[in-house]
């Protein structure tokens, strides 16, 4: 699924790499993800089913704000984009 959320991140507009070939920001937001599920020792799935909780553990304030602040927001930015995502494939829809 991970996958799928770099693939819709790209087709948003979203860069794979940078001018010098280096990950960029599709790549660091699924790796983020990948951290935050990692960190919470839940799958995927659960995290896709809980969204919301982890946008609010995440955010300004939030519980894991520390972590979300040092990175420039990225962790919480890449819990958002991932929300819109899961959204469309739920939904689908022509604002995906």
């Amino acid at each position: 699924m991970l996958n799928k959320f770099q693939a819709y991140l790209v087709s948003k507009g979203y860069k794979e790499f940078s001018a010098n070939s280096n990950p960029s920001t599709a790549m660091d937001y699924c790796w983020r993800i990948g951290r935050i599920i990692e960190k919470e020792g839940i799958t995927l799935e659960e995290f896709s089913n809980n969204i919301q909780k982890y946008m609010e553990l995440y955010k300004r304030n939030g519980e894991r704000w520390n972590l979300s602040k040092r990175s420039h927001e990225s962790y919480y930015n890449a819990i958002k984009n991932f929300r819109k995502f899961i959204l469309v494939q739920r939904f689908g829809g022509i604002n995906g």
